[in-house]
């Protein structure tokens, strides 16, 4: 009997103490705080955008690439990708990918079919591309979010250059607009 009521409070202590935090984060909520994201091993989760913004590509191709220098030790855990194209018409394609190299492969990929990079290759990460025969479907933007394994992650060393490879195809008549993002989230 005396086991029994040992365990009964045990119990009913887990269950006081787990409704106090359940209340404290209602009421946080309620008063409109919102906790902090937290990355692995207590860091804060932070954010840098590589962008092109909107640009105008003669049929044809195009590549160009964006960079930022990394400030601090970035541990990627995440990206957010965007792609977009203005009336896109087959062959018309676009993708980038993330590397700390400064070559734009797509020089080296444009023997290989639509610019996406050959079998085995290694030294680039975070890859989106656009399905060129999207846009008869009428999607004209792809958004992707891209995360690592569970407790992995892609460092980029302080002074470090980050860099935004991009391929355009533009198989149209004319001058469209094309337009790249990734956003990294890193600790």
């Amino acid at each position: 009997m005396r086991h029994h009521s040992l365990w009964s409070v045990v119990v009913g202590a887990t269950l006081g103490l787990l409704g106090l935090a359940v209340h404290g984060s209602v009421s946080a909520q309620q008063a409109g705080r919102v906790p902090q994201v937290r990355a692995a091993e207590g860091h804060a989760l932070k954010t840098i955008t590589l962008n092109t913004g909107a640009y105008s590509v003669e049929p044809g191709t195009d590549r160009r690439s964006e960079s930022i220098v990394a400030t601090e030790d970035m541990h990627i855990v995440s990206i957010s990708h965007f792609t977009g194209v203005q009336t896109g018409a087959f062959p018309s394609d676009n993708g980038h990918v993330l590397s700390t190299s400064p070559e734009n492969p797509w020089e080296k990929w444009a023997d290989k079919a639509t610019g996406m990079e050959p079998t085995g290759t290694r030294g680039y990460f975070g890859y989106c591309g656009r399905d060129y025969y999207s846009e008869c479907t009428g999607i004209g933007d792809i958004m992707w979010q891209e995360t690592m394994p569970a407790g992995c992650h892609v460092l980029v060393r302080a002074g470090e250059t980050l860099y935004m490879h991009t391929y355009t195809g533009n198989g149209t008549g004319g001058p469209r607009m094309f337009h790249h993002l990734a956003r990294v989230y890193y600790w």
